[in-house]
């Protein structure tokens, strides 16, 4: 194979490599929230987009999120991967279309959303037999 065309093999591999759709763990006091610019101090109640360039946006709380997506900032085709952290397990990721979300006047969030991710239905009744709250689906939250 003549030089150039490793050269091109290699830089073509950089290429693809740099712009891999995945999600990156978020970063309690290193990451600003995409949209209010704060520091996220308590990753129970971030969330993350990732493009299909593989941009990442972080927010600190479900309602910046859901701003920024109500506000169009980026088109949602662009939204590879919608995720919420998990609130009983702040390092898992939850695929928003996958996640229960708790909504509660009693939930103390970084922006006063008031709304947190859960994994499943046991999760979202032990919350609830501590807290009053109602639950709903990324779509319904969304509308």
């Amino acid at each position: 194979m003549k030089p150039t065309g490793i050269i091109i093999l290699l830089l073509s591999g950089i290429l693809l490599s740099a712009c891999s759709v995945k999600p990156r763990p978020i970063q309690e006091g290193v990451d600003n929230c995409a949209f209010c610019k704060m520091t996220v101090m308590e990753k129970q109640y971030a969330a993350e987009i990732v493009t299909n360039t593989g941009k990442v946006f972080v927010f600190d709380d479900a309602k910046c999120m859901k701003i920024f997506i109500r506000e169009n900032t980026i088109p949602r085709e662009e939204m590879e991967l919608i995720l919420i952290s998990d609130f009983n397990d702040p390092e898992q990721l939850l695929p928003a279309d996958k996640a229960i979300l708790f909504t509660s006047d009693k939930l103390r969030t970084p922006m006063n959303g008031k709304t947190v991710a859960l994994s499943d239905s046991n999760a979202l009744k032990a919350l609830q037999e501590s807290m009053e709250g109602t639950s709903s689906s990324v779509h319904e939250w969304l509308q």
